[in-house]
């Protein structure tokens, strides 16, 4: 079997594997369906890896049907079209459902086998979303992705908390469901196509009106998803209810894929009618990572419900990864996939660690928890090195995506962004520090109560071990240290911007889609030296060290410290803002679209 042929596999194998499992599950039983559930998810890694290695830096089309354009290049047919940073995300996707599959052995007494369904189904989503070289379909796989995703935030359906949580998620994303249909539309009425590649050459240089609204629409529609400011408030209602192996998939590439779709869209379709305006669209783009990453930053460390505060962690840092993709070059995007795999395995072995916690000690809020962890010296390690690689530091992968960032913002004079990079890092990974000095060794004063840390979850296992099982900290563990091993990969910098090369050019892309041009290999080039970014991010973790410090021992240090303890309180307006409402939310969504298109009208009309 040819990896090309190999491409449909990783979607419709776990789909037929969630489908026998939902019809025969009470029958066979829980373990039957967990074992099951584990090694397709397996098998899918493996496949996707397999994948990943033969389209490294050799793009490759599929077409379903053999239905591939045979006259004038019109596209009929349905194809994936995969490259490398596609292809990594579809790995990423399958490693984090295979590690939350495997946490989830000891969690869940669910008769009705709803959980490993879902999962499966979700992660087939997740990789046909990674491939498709389709638009609608790109929408049709967001909205299985979707679907799986709101299941899955309220699956404890006797609690409360939970479908409220799935319910303001499944609103405010269907609101930008809408919106990806309504620019699909008036793409499909201008061009008569919905192949990428067949969009991008019928749309040519054309920037009217249509062309903007289309790409201001589906931009907001997946930056919801991506949790991008002001389109982000339901991520962490939903992450504070939803099972443990969930939110991993949620933080961990879920988000990631939103910004991505950005990312996709812009090269494929958009990127020859806003040629013009690339200086304006990137300042657009920068100025909401930026605000993204100080408004997540802000709200991570005024957070002390476990899973919230490592939710506005993941917010920050998609920010940082839309830096990536809104600088429009090359080498950013390259920087944006190596952040991607490095945040995403760290943030998933985090959530995982949470699990552990409120496995182990029923609780889950910051303020309920201080030296209640004494002894868990191994959950302590990993949230350590997890805050370590949040604050992206070596010798944790982090580092590599950060330096590509900042040198590509570099050399476009946006020297401020490498400093929003360390402003969210030091804050996240502070905060990471705080809970866990707190937790699990009694540092300081009691973290003072806010309201979403009363809203404490209910235990995801029946009874309180005095061990932590294997299958429960194994995964956790793995990922976190995968972290690390990225950064030990030859010529991950170089092969990751060359990858980011092929994947920024629409006409090397249109004709490999369409007229079957195998595109060249680019050369690799010699990544710059690492040494500023080295002294930046070891900075950062030292300030992250002394700002949890200060927080745990304001009484006691006072001096301008005290600023710290402020911090954590949190700010008022940001609070209120996130009021758990679903019209405020939605409110906020329609606000963020309509400032958003006011600039795209100011900026990119002129």
């Amino acid at each position: 079997m040819t990896a090309t042929t190999m491409f449909p596999l990783p979607i419709a194998i776990p789909l037929a594997v969630a489908a026998f499992i939902a019809l025969s599950g009470k029958l066979l039983g829980r373990r039957f369906s967990d074992a099951l559930a584990i090694a397709t998810a397996a098998a899918n890694l493996w496949m996707t890896i397999s994948i990943l290695r033969a389209t490294w830096l050799q793009p490759q089309t599929y077409w379903f049907g053999n239905w591939w354009p045979r006259a004038h290049d019109v596209a009929l047919g349905i194809c994936f079209t995969v490259d490398s940073v596609g292809a990594s995300l579809a790995v990423l996707a399958s490693l984090l459902t295979t590690a939350g599959l495997l946490f989830s052995w000891e969690i869940f007494e669910d008769t009705e086998n709803h959980f490993q369904p879902l999962m499966l189904i979700f992660m087939a989503a997740m990789c046909g979303f990674s491939y498709t070289g389709d638009l609608f379909n790109l929408f049709v796989f967001f909205e299985l992705m979707s679907v799986a995703a709101f299941a899955l935030c309220g699956l404890k359906t006797l609690e409360p908390a939970p479908l409220q949580g799935a319910y303001n998620f499944g609103l405010v994303n269907t609101v930008g469901a809408f919106m990806i249909v309504m620019g699909i539309g008036l793409l499909y009425a201008r061009t008569g196509a919905l192949n990428f590649a067949q969009v991008g050459r019928s749309l040519g240089s054309s920037s009217d009106a249509l062309v903007l609204l289309a790409f201001l629409l589906i931009s907001v529609g997946y930056m919801v998803k991506a949790a991008i400011v002001p389109f982000h408030f339901w991520l962490a209602d939903a992450h504070a209810v939803s099972p443990s192996p969930v939110c991993v998939l949620f933080s961990g590439v879920m988000v990631e894929l939103g910004i991505y779709a950005v990312a996709r869209v812009y090269w494929t379709m958009f990127q020859g009618g806003l040629a013009a305006h690339t200086r304006e669209l990137r300042a657009i783009l920068l100025v909401m990572a930026a605000i993204t990453a100080i408004v997540g930053a802000l709200m991570c460390y005024a957070e002390h419900h476990l899973k919230r505060l490592l939710a506005f962690s993941t917010i920050a840092h998609a920010g940082l990864m839309l830096a990536g993709v809104g600088l429009l070059a090359p080498k950013a995007l390259g920087g944006f996939s190596l952040y991607v795999l490095s945040h995403g395995v760290v943030k998933g072995g985090l959530f995982l660690c949470a699990g552990i916690v409120l496995h182990r000690l029923r609780k889950i809020g910051e303020d309920h928890l201080h030296g209640e962890g004494k002894g868990m010296w191994w959950t302590a390690g990993l949230f350590l090195l997890g805050a370590w690689g949040l604050a992206g530091a070596p010798p944790f992968g982090t580092l590599l995506g950060e330096s590509m960032i900042s040198d590509s913002a570099k050399e476009f004079h946006q020297a401020w962004l490498p400093y929003i990079f360390m402003f969210a890092e030091i804050v996240t990974a502070g905060a990471v520090f705080r809970a866990t000095f707190r937790i699990f060794f009694g540092w300081g004063e009691l973290a003072p109560t806010d309201r979403s840390s009363q809203i404490e979850e209910k235990p995801e296992t029946d009874e309180e071990e005095e061990n932590v099982p294997a299958v429960m900290f194994v995964p956790a563990a793995v990922l976190i240290l995968l972290g690390i091993a990225l950064s030990a990969v030859p010529n991950l910098r170089s092969t990751a911007e060359a990858g980011a090369q092929l994947f920024t050019n629409q006409f090397t892309y249109a004709q490999a889609v369409l007229q079957n041009v195998e595109p060249a290999a680019p050369a690799l080039t010699a990544p710059e030296p690492l040494t500023s970014s080295i002294v930046r991010s070891c900075i950062a973790l030292a300030l992250a060290l002394l700002l949890a410090l200060g927080s745990l021992f304001h009484k006691r240090i006072g001096g301008w410290l005290k600023f710290t303890h402020s911090l954590e309180l949190g700010n008022p307006i940001l609070r209120k803002a996130h009021s758990g409402h679903p019209g405020d939310y939605v409110a906020w969504l329609s606000f963020g679209t309509a400032l958003l298109g006011g600039m795209f009208v100011w900026f990119l009309r002129r």
